[in-house]
């Protein structure tokens, strides 16, 4: 009989061995206490023409970094899939977005930069150091009182991955390129999202460590995705409204009906796969498993922040193009200048609180 509280994680012992190995060589960042982070994954930086995804949100990611993390003294961590290097030659990349390149150069010239590479710029493990602007390296390791924060992108866990390497550059940029075809990444696939997700979340949970990923373009908190959190929210304001006053009902109609709307609204995108994609086992759920979502979505830029002895996502956007966040009840929008772009904290919590969950629950 199954043991009620063995993770069925899909994490076998090669991939086990494949991860402790990538743990152990990593580099190593102690985190003080008055540090600050921000990790984006999946900008996808192309060349500036009209199959460039990262094009949309070039000037947004350029202005906050400017005129928020360089001022704030963030360390930036740039966790894989940075460069669009499957359709794209970094020299065309590095050429169109050189003010990106000289905002990254202002954070390493005080060792405030690192960069990981993911499954679309692999090829930059296997140049000489020398002939790249910023080092480069698979995973981080960051120390924060004792504590591990693991930081890869997540391909790893990916029988595949060395088929993309191959054949899947040839195919995007030879065939699919040419032809105007954007982007294929694993966010496109439900199941080989969910797999990658949950075999990370199985390997934190054993280390009694925080994995901090990108990959699957899907921002997680505390292993919820963006559905699962406003499953929850949805339920805890239901629980409230039988004791609650007339006007306090009212208030919280208010506050359930554009939750409501963005849980259908997600709902009706996912429907065939959300039934399937959680990370729960048959043990309680552990917030073991972050991450930053990724720089190319339609209306702005999703990041971890962990700052205070607190680990925040957080959702950088465009008023131009959205207004979702200045009119919804609970979030708190904050102008950057006059520029007409928002950051808007979705949710955060206390590190003690989370690795008192992980090392009690796992």
């Amino acid at each position: 009989m199954l043991d009620v509280m063995q993770p069925t994680d899909m994490l076998n012992n090669k991939l086990q061995n494949k991860l402790e190995r990538l743990l152990h060589a990593a580099p190593e960042l102690q985190l003080g206490a008055d540090q600050k982070l921000v990790i984006f994954s999946d900008l996808h930086l192309g060349d500036g023409g009209g199959n460039d995804d990262f094009k949309k949100n070039g000037d947004l990611f350029l202005t906050m970094l400017r005129r928020h993390y360089l001022p704030e003294r963030f360390t930036l961590i740039l966790n894989g899939d940075i460069e669009e290097l499957a359709r794209f030659r970094l020299k065309r990349v590095m050429a169109h977005w050189r003010d990106v390149y000289g905002a990254w150069a202002e954070f390493a010239a005080r060792g405030a930069l690192f960069k990981l590479a993911g499954n679309h710029d692999l090829a930059l493990l296997k140049r000489r150091s020398g002939s790249l602007p910023f080092p480069v390296s698979e995973a981080l390791n960051i120390r924060l009182n004792g504590r591990s924060l693991f930081v890869l992108h997540g391909h790893q866990t990916s029988h595949l991955n060395w088929a993309f390497q191959t054949l899947g550059v040839l195919f995007l940029r030879w065939l699919l390129q040419p032809l105007g075809f954007g982007n294929y990444t694993v966010a496109r696939s439900s199941r080989r999202r969910f797999r990658v997700e949950k075999r990370i979340y199985g390997f934190a949970r054993r280390k009694k460590l925080l994995a901090l990923i990108g990959h699957t373009h899907r921002p997680l908190f505390e292993s919820l995705s963006r559905l699962d959190t406003l499953k929850i929210e949805i339920e805890n304001l239901c629980r409230r409204y039988p004791q609650a006053t007339v006007a306090e009902q009212r208030e919280l109609e208010k506050m359930l009906a554009p939750l409501k709307q963005e849980y259908v609204q997600l709902q009706h995108i996912g429907r065939r796969r959300h039934g399937m994609e959680n990370l729960y086992h048959d043990g309680p759920l552990l917030p073991c498993l972050f991450n930053s979502g990724c720089g190319i979505g339609r209306h702005g830029i999703t990041a971890i922040e962990i700052a205070g002895g607190r680990v925040a996502l957080v959702y950088w956007f465009d008023r131009r193009r959205s207004e979702k966040y200045l009119a919804r009840e609970g979030y708190r929008p904050q102008p950057l200048a006059d520029t007409g772009y928002f950051r808007v904290v979705l949710k955060e919590e206390g590190l003690d609180y989370i690795f008192t969950r992980i090392n009690l629950l796992g």
